[in-house]
């Protein structure tokens, strides 16, 4: 059977947002988003989506034009949010983990896809407090997409440095800037996955999950980069989840600058051996990594100068209308877990986590 790519328009953006649900008193997982749900203006409903948990919420946008549209939905999302979560007495958090310690346990939401995991991953399912951001990018075919993805995992490590910020757990500080996808990779299927020669190989991998009853969709396989051939999009699930539009507007960018760029390049493709390396780096130090490619070892920062340089040289920013300052004003900042890990230090796990509301 011959997995059919979905003809999409070339660099839509669509984005998945988790957030946390908290007591603004507590700051402990609040179980309400039933509660939230039914009280939502009928205009709101469509974006407003449950997770496994009844102290998550996740805002999905349609397909939008580019980023600009993305963000401005979000705004206005959040705006319309705001007398309910005042009313709930709750902040929607967008931080990767949940960073202080809970009381008691949250429920999972009530859905047979939820009672399938919680059957199947058991005790991980207990202490599974993690929150991301997906983004989909349009692509109109199979061919783009494949290369699309291959230039995505080579540099899964930079996206995932820029976003990381999920340092702390329940209290604790893991030294490992983004805990959240320690957590996340206990799950089977969730990974960095290698790079594919071609779109028939993918295609290949995925009908033998399918024959053989490990996946009953395209969406359980939880990989960190993932082909969407059912809504013609690659699907870039490395992010932690932010409070911080702006930032949020550069990843949807850099993310649509490499597209545009696969559309007729390829880089190195990696054994996986290295592309795990390179990875570990970024889930441990951010921006503060390394990376390995085929010249040998450099600073992920490094990578990522040639990177925006690179496409600088070739028109792809030029074409998207962005400039080499809007992507290296990010690259000379620290990155969110060392900008929180600061701040911490400074006034308080708590004032950080507030710090990190988006209402």
């Amino acid at each position: 059977m011959k997995l059919k790519w979905k003809e999409s328009t070339p660099l839509t953006v669509g984005v998945e947002w988790e957030f946390q649900i908290l007591d603004r008193n507590t700051l402990q997982p609040k179980d309400v988003f039933e509660n939230i749900y039914d009280q939502l203006e009928p205009a709101l409903v469509p974006f407003i989506h449950k997770e496994v948990y009844q102290s998550m919420l996740e805002i999905v946008s349609p397909p939008c034009e580019n980023e600009k549209e993305a963000i401005n939905l979000f705004e206005e999302i959040f705006e319309n949010l705001k007398p309910l979560t005042e009313k709930e007495n709750i902040h929607l958090i967008g931080l990767g983990t949940l960073f202080i310690k809970n009381i008691n346990s949250t429920q999972i939401n009530i859905s047979p896809r939820y009672k399938l995991f919680a059957e199947e991953f058991q005790e991980i399912l207990k202490d599974f407090y993690i929150y991301g951001i997906h983004i989909h990018i349009g692509i109109p075919s199979p061919d783009w997409a494949i290369r699309t993805f291959n230039n995505l995992v080579l540099y899964a490590p930079l996206l995932l440095a820029l976003s990381a910020n999920s340092i702390f757990y329940r209290g604790i500080n893991t030294g490992i800037h983004s805990y959240r996808m320690v957590l996340f990779e206990k799950l089977p299927r969730a990974e960095l996955p290698r790079q594919f020669k071609n779109y028939e190989e993918f295609q290949e991998i995925f009908q033998n999950l399918l024959k053989t009853k490990v996946i009953e969709n395209i969406k359980d396989i939880w990989w960190h980069i993932r082909p969407r051939p059912d809504f013609g999009t690659i699907e870039i699930r490395v992010f932690d989840s932010l409070w911080d539009l702006e930032r949020l507007k550069l990843l949807i960018k850099l993310v649509r600058a490499i597209a545009l760029y696969s559309e007729k390049y390829q880089d190195d493709i990696l054994p996986p051996e290295i592309l795990n390396q390179n990875w570990w780096w970024a889930k441990r130090y951010s921006l503060d990594a390394d990376f390995i490619d085929k010249n040998g070892r450099k600073a992920l920062k490094q990578v990522a100068f040639d990177l925006i340089y690179k496409l600088a040289d070739l028109g792809i920013l030029k074409k998207l209308n962005y400039s080499v300052g809007e992507f290296t004003k990010f690259l000379r900042k620290p990155s969110p877990a060392k900008e929180l890990l600061f701040k911490s230090k400074a006034v308080g796990l708590e004032k950080v986590i507030k710090m990190g509301a988006v209402v």
